[in-house]
């Protein structure tokens, strides 16, 4: 909703949308925030941002503070701490703006009438919202319209009042199709967690809504607990959209059953959901429910149960229940959409294997829910065909062509949306491939959190390339301009004639707009892409020796980790820093290497701590003369050992030999890497699971093996 001058005398009143982009600008100070990261983080669309952007500006002028805001640079408040200080203040007894726009004012129109149990008189609404009898008509026109998709109609009968009239199942399926319209993915995640972060104003005024009464934390946590049993059950992997809809279909239906109101089914439905294979699992989840809720689950129930299983469920890829056949013709529905899409858009979507994969998860669950009569509304629609018009249109169309093939009589924009945005995803990647950023990654050895930032890039950024990964001692301009860098991110601060920037090794919300910021100006200082590329170094035409004796070592180094691969329970200990001494001695045989190691450790320590908080441990890393093969350790505390940093588990404990060799480095590096990417591995150590710890490192380092012998055969041979 966006704000408007007050009318009459009296200060401009801010929304809670509008005082929570502000509270972003003053924690950013000085430096700008993009549009775009700010509409990520309140998870609503840029050009609901601009909207507000009037009132906002209207807002500091009124309040005397500079406010600047810079075309393709971003937001940002330009004054001293204090003042900032000052106008976080003043935000916090701000009086934010109690009017209802359209959208929210039929929200809770329809959350009145969804849950009434008898007719509303309209002098009700006229009241609340302090809106006409036109406008009210409005409202109920519009609602009708909306409903009417569920079999759903809106009786307006004079002197008596307003009501609905619909089937249980109609009721259910709008009330839980409205929570996706009205609300944004990431306030219906906040409303399902029970509040456990702190909950915006919007976020909170969803919760006193009738429509949304059915989210109740208890029952919440009930069904998360049921479907993780089901998944094991069936052996299945519920999408994180289907996982989501499902809790709320299941938590709906448990307060509809507690208030008395029950689904109806004909006989030959019930004996179709029956033979299917969720239904075992439908049948158990109701059973559970009973007994949870003292509640008589019908057979009905138990069909609505296994109708949402089923229309929500991805089968693990390895494990393929479905027969081949339908597998085939799956793949074949997919690879013909795709063809389509890529011939009207010009981008080789046939190259991006993850998002046909997904696409062929997604499109089984679509052909069941299509074929179950379920809806699945999308909020995206009108983002997608604004912004993405040429795929939408080219996905609309390729959709047309397998509708009597899939024997669907339509497919509404809703569903076209869902398949569109696989689209829209891959064409952005594919896009940006162009525009990527050429970084090196650099902390005091090169080895330890070098790798964990970089795995967190990787994993952030679509639109940058690690290209090193360095020592902050190996640095030096003219090598970096001749790879080709662009930027320098790094775990400690740099005296460094070259772009760079300081973040930690696992970046916050911060470190997140820091990076964004400087790798939108390299873009937009960039005047050819292709100039990035031409120092690029090139490679030889065939196999060499020194390729030979690379892989050898690279094996070498491989071997020899796992065969030493330790982890220690160390207990008695008081204070974080004897954990240092206890490292030392993991893997030295005598007095003399402990110390070294011990000197080494301490050496590096002192650059810049490598305590991890959101892991609770500490990476200690270094090379060292005291080894000559690679080491990879975990010092396990038998109690936690709080410090004015956080609180410590433990420590991962990682040794490279001192050699002009990178390959030792690169081995170990890995493993610190691999802490990033499957926190199973940090689970394993933490739980003094060896074997398990191990199978996890020897799977990791067995395929990095495969990727770089790959990498010389694909390149040289």
């Amino acid at each position: 909703m966006s704000a408007s001058s007050t009318t009459g005398p009296g200060p401009r009143r801010l929304t809670s949308r509008q005082v929570s982009i502000i509270q972003m600008l003053t924690k950013t100070g000085a430096k700008p925030v993009t549009i775009n990261a700010i509409a990520e983080k309140l998870g609503v669309s840029s050009r609901t941002v601009l909207r507000e952007m009037p009132a906002i500006e209207a807002w500091f002028e009124e309040n005397d503070f500079k406010f600047v805001r810079k075309p393709g640079v971003g937001l940002m408040i330009q004054e001293e701490p204090e003042t900032i200080q000052l106008l976080q203040e003043l935000l916090h007894t701000e009086q934010v703006k109690t009017t209802y726009s359209r959208k929210e004012r039929r929200r809770q129109l329809l959350g009145e009438l969804l849950c009434a149990k008898e007719p509303i008189k309209s002098y009700v609404f006229l009241s609340r919202f302090h809106i006409s009898e036109g406008t009210l008509s409005n409202d109920l026109d519009a609602l009708n319209d909306w409903l009417s998709d569920y079999g759903i109609k809106v009786i307006r009968r004079p002197g008596v009042g307003i009501l609905l009239e619909g089937s249980e199942s109609a009721y259910r399926q709008a009330i839980a199709n409205a929570a996706f319209e009205f609300m944004d993915e990431g306030e219906i995640l906040q409303l399902l967690r029970g509040q456990k972060e702190e909950p915006s104003p919007s976020s909170s005024t969803l919760l006193q809504d009738r429509l949304f009464s059915f989210i109740d934390p208890q029952i919440v946590t009930f069904v998360e607990r049921v479907l993780a049993e089901s998944e094991k059950q069936l052996d299945i992997k519920f999408t994180d959209s289907g996982y989501m809809a499902l809790v709320v279909h299941l938590s709906l239906a448990i307060r509809r059953l507690q208030s008395g109101e029950t689904i109806e089914m004909d006989a030959d439905e019930l004996a179709e959901l029956a033979a299917l294979p969720e239904h075992g699992a439908a049948v158990q989840i109701a059973e559970k429910i009973s007994a949870q809720f003292k509640l008589d689950i019908p057979k009905e129930e138990v069909g609505f149960i296994t109708m949402h299983l089923s229309s929500a469920r991805i089968w693990p890829q390895s494990r393929k229940p479905r027969s081949q056949v339908q597998s085939i013709n799956t793949r074949q529905v997919v690879m013909s959409l795709v063809d389509s899409v890529e011939e009207e858009i010009g981008l080789p979507f046939h190259t991006c294997t993850r998002m046909i994969e997904e696409l062929m998860s997604h499109m089984d669950s679509m052909i069941s829910r299509l074929s179950l009569n379920l809806h699945l509304d999308n909020a995206q629609v009108e983002d997608i065909q604004q912004n993405y018009p040429d795929i939408y249109a080219a996905v609309e169309r390729a959709c047309g062509i397998f509708k009597d093939l899939l024997q669907i009589n339509d497919i509404s924009p809703s569903e076209i949306t869902f398949v569109a945005m696989h689209f829209v995803a891959a064409a952005e990647t594919l896009r940006v491939e162009q525009k990527r950023v050429a970084v090196a990654v650099v902390c005091p050895s090169g080895m330890g959190a070098s790798r964990m930032l970089a795995a967190n890039l990787m994993r952030s950024f679509h639109n940058i390339e690690i290209r090193q990964i360095v020592s902050a001692f190996s640095l030096e301009p003219n090598a970096l301009r001749e790879a080709g860098i662009d930027l320098v991110i790094s775990t400690v601060p740099l005296q460094l004639d070259f772009p760079n920037i300081c973040v930690s090794p696992i970046p916050q919300a911060q470190d997140m707009l820091v990076i964004t910021n400087a790798v939108e100006a390299i873009n937009k200082d960039r005047k050819d892409n292709a100039e990035a590329q031409k120092a690029l170094p090139q490679r030889a035409d065939t196999v060499t020796l020194a390729d030979i004796r690379s892989l050898t070592r690279t094996g070498e180094e491989i071997s020899q980790l796992l065969d030493h691969f330790t982890l220690r329970e160390v207990p008695g200990l008081q204070r974080a820093e004897e954990l240092l001494g206890e490292a030392a001695g993991l893997f030295a045989n005598t007095v003399l290497e402990r110390q070294r190691i011990g000197s080494d450790l301490a050496r590096r320590e002192q650059v810049k701590s490598t305590y991890l908080p959101h892991m609770s441990i500490y990476l200690l890393h270094c090379r060292t003369a005291a080894v000559s093969h690679c080491r990879f350790g975990y010092l396990r505390l038998d109690h936690t050992i709080l410090t004015h940093s956080g609180t410590v588990m433990g420590a991962v404990l990682l040794l490279a030999p001192k050699t002009d060799w990178p390959e030792g480095v690169e081995v170990i590096s890995r493993l610190s890497m691999l802490l990033v990417e499957d926190e199973r591995f940090l689970q394993a150590l933490q739980a003094g699971d060896q074997d398990r710890g191990k199978a996890l490192a020897e799977q990791a380092l067995v395929k990095y093996y495969a990727t770089e012998l790959k990498r010389i055969g694909d390149g040289k041979l």
